[in-house]
């Protein structure tokens, strides 16, 4: 929500294109159900408060593509900061991971090529995206590298409904991860095996497919947002995982926000 569509990022992600606000703060409630990780046949759901934050500056920005920080700019390119994160999943809960370590939270960050394919005028915004992140474990508010994720795609937004109220997105992409990156979800190491649950080890590569939709809209002081995510695994090089335990997992959630700060004049 690039969680992954993790519970900030539901309200960054697909947070306001609104012109005239600069920022905006508010609070609210979000409904989303979540693999346990990308790949995982146990599902969770999760009913949570969360902030609702849109910024807009010169250098920083908290809009449909999360948190970015504006390196470069210019009439077709940016090169931006981009952050993801995925949440944590207890193994004693997952049947699949029993008697393994948790997954803890990770959080990715590392620099975003986004190219404009079309016209400025276009109805629909058509970008090619290159994000490139490092990934990190963060446990007990410490973090350990564990490699890198690329997720080049295509992004489209646009809007509908009367008056053009609706803001849509769309994303749809491959996923390329290093071998500490793809180790630390799907690796199995000698200690856990079981007969059911081989010993594993993950290799770099191809890791699927994975699209997303978004669409939120503003009702006077309140925004709502819903996203629908779609991961196809079919030819991951974790394929032979024993904790792949099916070849599509789906993500969506709403959440419903009332901002009580509007600021137009920074």
């Amino acid at each position: 929500m690039t969680l992954r569509i993790p519970l900030l990022a539901l309200m960054l992600s697909t947070a306001a294109l609104a012109e005239p606000s600069q920022l905006d703060l508010g609070i609210g409630l979000s409904a989303i159900s979540l693999p346990d990780y990308r790949g995982s046949d146990e599902q969770r759901s999760y009913l949570l408060p969360v902030p609702y934050i849109s910024y807009r500056s010169d250098k920083i920005e908290i809009s449909r593509a999360g948190l970015r920080g504006k390196l470069f700019d210019s009439e077709r390119a940016e090169l931006d900061l981009s952050l993801n994160i995925t949440p944590p999943s207890h193994s004693k809960d997952n049947a699949a991971r029993a008697g393994m370590p948790r997954l803890s939270p990770t959080l990715e960050a590392g620099p975003s090529l986004k190219y404009r394919l079309n016209a400025q005028d276009a109805a629909v915004r058509w970008d090619l995206v290159l994000p490139l992140r490092a990934a990190f474990v963060v446990d007990d508010w410490r973090t350990r590298y564990i490699g890198t994720v690329l997720n080049p795609k295509l992004a489209a937004e646009w809007r509908a409904g009367e008056d053009e109220v609706w803001r849509l997105a769309w994303s749809g992409g491959a996923l390329v991860g290093s071998r500490k990156q793809h180790e630390y979800f799907y690796g199995v190491d000698a200690e856990f095996a079981r007969p059911d649950r081989p010993a594993y080890q993950a290799h770099s590569g191809y890791a699927g497919l994975q699209t997303t939709f978004s669409a939120s809209r503003e009702i006077g002081d309140y925004w709502l947002g819903v996203f629908l995510r779609a991961d196809q695994l079919d030819g991951a090089r974790f394929a032979a995982s024993p904790l792949l335990k099916q070849k599509t997992t789906l993500s969506g959630g709403i959440a419903l926000a009332w901002r009580f700060y509007r600021d137009t004049g920074l």
